[in-house]
């Protein structure tokens, strides 16, 4: 499967919808990976595993601020640019 690389400043909302459920996805994968090793007694992948995931989810919320925050100072711009 081959992914194209998007500059994130020139994502539309279909696209930054995509790359959101993408994180999402990868996010639960790892936890899901993490409980996996815990039970079976490997500790410091699991560790690893919640580690990263801890920081996907991080980098979902802030990504979800400023794509909220984007739409309101995009409109203002163009509000003060006419």
């Amino acid at each position: 499967m081959l992914k194209l690389k998007v500059n994130i400043s020139n994502m539309n909302k279909y696209q930054d919808k995509e790359a959101s459920m993408d994180d999402y996805s990868h996010e639960r994968k790892l936890r899901i990976d993490g409980r996996y090793e815990a039970a079976h007694g490997k500790m410091a992948a699991a560790k690893n595993d919640f580690n990263h995931a801890h920081a996907l989810k991080l980098d979902a919320h802030d990504d979800a601020q400023h794509r909220r925050a984007r739409t309101k100072i995009l409109k203002h711009m163009g509000s003060r640019s006419k």
